[in-house]
């Protein structure tokens, strides 16, 4: 079976005056993600990827190092962009996330299914291009985006999205279309 390994990435540095896709990882994020490079889970892959995201690369070079891989990156594995959506509002954010995984546009989000179609066509993309197991690092939203697709399911469940730990990995059978591994933490 070929494998894909989803990761998501480690703890951030929330900064309501950064835009999401620059933020960093907190000291806590780091040491996480060095805990999780040394799960048996990425043994013997053929290729690791990242997200352009500092957080998301913070959390694959661990990986990297650890298994001796080349980092990649690949910008279809980037978060939606949101801008500089506050988060200091946590059931605000909550709710907005929930209206966009339902479709419903959110000012200065990027489209749900401009989202969906791009991370689903980068995962396709290196399928295509790599034929091993893949470490794919990337984001809580659009690995969700992903799931819901390969499962067949309409709609991201907002409890499952929750439920996902800063770090997390999940393993995906891509050919059958069926999770094997849920998401897990470090």
């Amino acid at each position: 079976m070929r494998r894909l390994v989803l990761v998501r990435h480690a703890p951030v540095r929330l900064d309501p005056e950064t835009p999401p896709r620059l933020w960093e990882l907190t000291d806590e994020g780091r040491a996480a993600a060095e805990r999780l490079a040394r799960l048996d889970v990425f043994r013997g892959v053929e290729a690791l990827v990242t997200s352009p995201e500092p957080k998301a690369r913070a959390t694959a070079a661990p990986i990297a190092v650890t298994g001796g891989y080349e980092l990649r990156v690949d910008h279809g594995l980037r978060e939606a962009e949101r801008g500089a959506a506050p988060v200091d509002d946590r059931d605000g954010f909550v709710a907005q996330v929930d209206a966009w995984f339902g479709g419903t546009p959110v000012p200065g989000w990027e489209e749900r299914d401009v989202a969906a179609a791009r991370i689903v066509g980068a995962v396709a993309r290196l399928r295509d291009e790599l034929r091993g197991d893949l470490v794919l690092v990337s984001h809580g939203t659009v690995l969700s985006l992903y799931l819901a697709w390969l499962l067949g399911r309409e709609r991201v469940d907002l409890a499952e999205w929750e439920a996902i730990p800063l770090p997390a990995v999940a393993v995906v059978d891509p050919v059958a279309r069926r999770l094997v591994e849920p998401w897990s933490g470090a």
